[in-house]
């Protein structure tokens, strides 16, 4: 057995904890919220081919976060990939510590990081389905097939087990090693950072474009580093919400930035993006807003409803948003998808890319990119809390300004190590080393 943060949530504890919600952040993650520490059996393998590993760092996603605090619709169909309960975390940097019969490329004390999606290859599904034959393994067709229990990644299901515990599997296909020249803080972030550069990967802004990213947390920092990293030359533009994601944006090669406060009225929001961009503002009936001459590309990191519509309304006639967070049911205003003709493209994790005349893996152009030091991760780990400590990890990241929380992970196991980044503290902004 061993302690693990499980996610579980019926009907009737939904409606408790919502309702609970509107007075106090806390609830969601409190007794009677969707996540607690629980004692769970150390899940076993299910094939030969498959590996248990032990998790040195196990990051919280923004996914995760807005499960947790019930920002999804209940009846949001990512629901039908997922089981429960869950042992939540997929984000992560482990050591194998057991393998199969049948593995052969991997041994106990690899240091790796394990992309999550269980497609076909983990799923024992020959021959995959066309999307995974293509590299596109998180757009899988057999999520819910074969012989394990239905769930899209590592961490959303009930049987591998996830990264906020001290054990949890994965099938030897999913393994990558992480190269030397990472520590372990950096290691932690391939998967969000991948995220945010198969985004970038998916539509690639021109040189003489005029950029904006909607959201200044990691995913929106790894849009501005993607770019960069890759020799992007655009004017780059980001909405942020305090002075620290300012400094950050602008240390990830955005040229400006424009504050806007959560309490700032659409108007104010609407005209301080219009002035920078130089486009025509129009007021409309119950406080909506109109902008003539918008950006080129649009990232958007947030992924709700009210932020995809300020993208496709800050987009130019004909421009194109990028939908990098993860969107759920919402209410949207569609008008300016028909009416300016914008495009609008999806962008769902990781995939096998065409880099630099290659087919790469995602994993594998954010390592070479750190190897060449075009890409640089060091402090945006800045808290680290023991998973019993999880209502203050979660508090940290739901109060960012004050916290100033960018990645926020747990650490599982712990174990000797000379990192600079105190267990539930926040690092300044610098390099931390982790012995191996």
């Amino acid at each position: 057995m061993m302690n693990a943060l499980v996610y579980d949530i019926g009907p009737a504890r939904w409606l408790a904890t919502k309702a609970a919600g509107w007075f106090t952040p806390a609830a969601y993650y409190s007794r009677i919220s969707a996540i607690s520490l629980r004692q769970v059996p150390i899940p076993a393998l299910p094939s030969p081919e498959w590996l248990r590993l032990r998790p040195i760092l196990g990051g919280i996603c923004g996914t995760d976060l807005a499960a947790i605090t019930l920002r999804h619709h209940p009846a949001g169909i990512l629901q039908v990939f997922s089981s429960m309960p869950a042992v939540l975390g997929h984000e992560n940097v482990s050591i194998v510590d057991e393998v199969g019969p049948a593995v052969t490329r991997w041994r106990p004390g690899d240091r790796v990081v394990v992309e999550p999606s269980l497609s076909c290859l983990p799923r024992g599904i020959h021959p995959p389905c066309p999307q995974c034959t293509a590299g596109r393994f998180t757009l899988c067709d057999n999520f819910l097939a074969g012989p394990l229990p239905p769930g899209s990644m590592i961490g959303w299901n009930s049987f591998t087990g996830g990264s906020w515990a001290p054990y949890f599997i994965a099938h030897q296909s999913q393994l990558y090693a992480v190269p030397e020249e990472m520590n372990d803080e950096e290691a932690v972030l391939t998967d969000p950072i991948a995220g945010a550069l198969h985004a970038v990967l998916r539509h690639p802004p021109a040189d003489d474009q005029t950029v904006l990213i909607l959201g200044a947390g990691l995913l929106g920092l790894g849009i501005a580093a993607g770019i960069r990293a890759l020799g992007g030359r655009c004017r780059l533009i980001a909405l942020t919400r305090h002075p620290r994601q300012s400094e950050m944006m602008q240390r990830f090669g955005v040229n400006e930035t424009i504050p806007v406060r959560r309490k700032d009225s659409k108007a104010v929001r609407y005209g301080r993006v219009a002035e920078r961009i130089g486009g025509k503002l129009y007021p409309s009936r119950f406080g909506n807003r109109v902008l003539i001459g918008g950006f080129d590309v649009v990232y958007d990191c947030i992924g709700t409803g009210e932020s995809l519509s300020d993208a496709m309304k800050y987009a130019r006639s004909g421009g194109t948003v990028v939908e990098v967070g993860t969107s759920q049911i919402s209410m949207v205003d569609t008008t300016p998808l028909w009416f300016n003709e914008v495009n609008l493209v999806g962008a769902n994790g990781r995939a096998f890319e065409q880099y630099d005349g290659r087919r790469m893996h995602t994993y594998e152009i954010v390592f070479e990119l750190v190897k060449q030091n075009r890409l640089d991760l060091a402090g945006l780990l800045t808290h680290r809390f023991q998973p019993a400590d999880y209502r203050r990890a979660f508090a940290a990241l739901v109060d960012r300004a004050h916290s100033g929380a960018i990645k926020v992970a747990f650490e599982p196991a712990v174990r000797p190590r000379s990192s600079s980044l105190p267990v539930g503290q926040q690092s300044e902004a610098q390099a931390c080393s982790h012995s191996r």
